[in-house]
């Protein structure tokens, strides 16, 4: 005779069979709409300020060892608010964390510029990084929990590839809101970059719960609802669990039920990415975050700084640089969503970091502008088009239970080298100087390819869950 939990744990396991067969539809692309948009104005407040900051540096003339700690500043906060996000997400839920955390960093970045000094403004900016920093770190994690394997790399990347349309908005943007008067353009800028409270109001009113959080915390007739919503606006009809999903090989997927979540404080929950079944994928995870975050970061803030610097460019054609910069980071992306689900989400990873890597060679030793730009364009595609695959990885590799805690001190890692990253280059191009910055950033690059091909792991084509052991 079948107990309550046995008929319990079946109807969980089709709720996610019936899921994970759902082909993907009008829900799936307003989903990552809306993540998507989230990540846009996540790149664009980094870009914008990021100019903004680069003109104050110039016209305070503040040291290079001091503007590295300023470029940074946002990421401080970044750092805290993944940290936090994660534990959180997977204790109250994906879609209340996202809502607050939009609004911690709208209200943060319009008091910003009121700034009056240099700590002032480091500490509304470190406050506004929180607020992005939780929201972004949940978005991935967030959307693959809706999506059936066989598409979830190509939309988790198509998400991510949202960052770009940020980076070219602000390279647009920044010309003619920041140069005609940088004393006051950075104030603009950082009212606008506050604006992003209007998504607010739209996710409050569509953002659904993640019926696999749902699940874990055992509100079946919750998760049930979103499940057939989405069969409803996706035009589904009949019994959609009729067909068992299949695994990479074309073999029928294990049972990747949910198991409902053991209540654990935040020391617990951090504590279980290190359990004996996650110790290797949170080290080579942690690791590729902090290179690959870090190498981006470190690029994207400082290129104005150094083009005006090193190069001799006025601050408007160095907007403009970063502005060409910004544009060729759509075929990154572009390039990243149609083979991530055609091959292994690790050695695409390799790819694109060895692309990067050369990248970082022809800037280091371009002899023209026109090198220089070609170089500068092509370590923004890769560095960024990678994103989109290990934002998918990541997301992959962690059961349900800790699935947005992985993430959430994943993006922390990255913050981390995006902390290190500009604050080092300050030091480093004061003492060796343009080029042998960018040969540091090849040898950090050469390593995340090192370590993704030695010890990262396989997941395309795996259900979320899948062949992982409960923490």
């Amino acid at each position: 005779m079948a107990t309550a939990e046995d008929i319990s744990g079946a109807q969980q396991e089709d709720l996610l069979v019936r899921l994970d067969n759902l082909s993907p539809g009008k829900p799936h692309r307003k989903l990552m709409l809306m993540g998507g948009l989230g990540y846009t104005f996540d790149s664009f407040d980094g870009a914008l300020m990021g100019a903004a900051l680069s003109a104050l540096i110039v016209i305070w003339q503040i040291p290079s060892s001091v503007s590295g700690w300023l470029l940074s500043s946002i990421f401080f906060g970044y750092l805290v608010g993944a940290l936090a996000a994660g534990v959180l997400a997977d204790r109250f839920g994906r879609r209340k964390l996202m809502m607050t955390s939009l609004l911690v960093f709208c209200a943060c970045s319009f008091l910003m510029g009121t700034a009056q000094s240099v700590p002032e403004l480091f500490i509304w900016r470190a406050l506004a990084g929180i607020g992005i920093g939780a929201e972004t770190a949940i978005i991935a994690p967030y959307i693959s929990e809706f999506l059936p394997s066989r598409v979830r790399g190509k939309f988790v990347a198509r998400t991510v590839g949202f960052l770009s349309f940020g980076y070219i908005l602000a390279g647009a943007i920044a010309p003619i809101v920041i140069s005609p008067n940088p004393e006051t353009g950075w104030r603009i800028a950082a009212v606008i970059t506050a604006l992003p409270v209007v998504l607010l109001l739209w996710w409050r009113r569509s953002l659904p719960e993640s019926p696999r959080y749902l699940l874990s915390q055992g509100r079946v007739d919750e998760a049930r609802e979103v499940v057939e919503k989405f069969e409803r606006e996706n035009g589904a009809t009949g019994n959609p669990s009729v067909s068992q999903p299949t695994g990479v090989s074309g073999e029928p997927a294990a049972s990747a039920g949910v198991a409902p979540q053991t209540r654990r404080n935040a020391f617990q929950q951090l504590g279980a990415l290190w359990s004996r079944p996650l110790v290797r994928t949170t080290s080579v995870i942690w690791l590729l975050w902090f290179i690959l975050t870090g190498v981006n970061y470190g690029f994207t803030a400082w290129l104005p700084a150094l083009l005006v610097a090193a190069k001799g460019f006025s601050l408007t054609s160095s907007f403009l640089f970063a502005l060409a910069t910004a544009v060729a980071q759509i075929p990154g992306y572009y390039f990243a969503s149609i083979l991530i689900d055609k091959m292994e989400r690790k050695w695409l990873i390799a790819i694109y970091a060895v692309g990067a890597t050369l990248s970082a060679i022809a800037i280091a030793f371009a002899g023209s502008n026109l090198m220089l730009l070609i170089g500068c364009c092509f370590l923004a595609a890769f560095t960024n088009g990678v994103a989109a695959v290990y934002y998918a990885y990541t997301s992959e590799l962690y059961p349900t239970a800790v699935r947005a805690t992985g993430m959430g001190t994943a993006s922390a890692i990255g913050r981390i080298g995006a902390i290190a990253a500009p604050v080092t280059i300050g030091y480093l191009y004061a003492s060796i100087g343009f080029t042998n910055v960018f040969l540091v950033l090849v040898a950090a690059l050469a390593a995340a390819v090192i370590i993704v091909v030695i010890f990262g792991q396989r997941t395309s084509g795996r259900r979320l869950d899948e062949n992982v052991e409960n923490v």
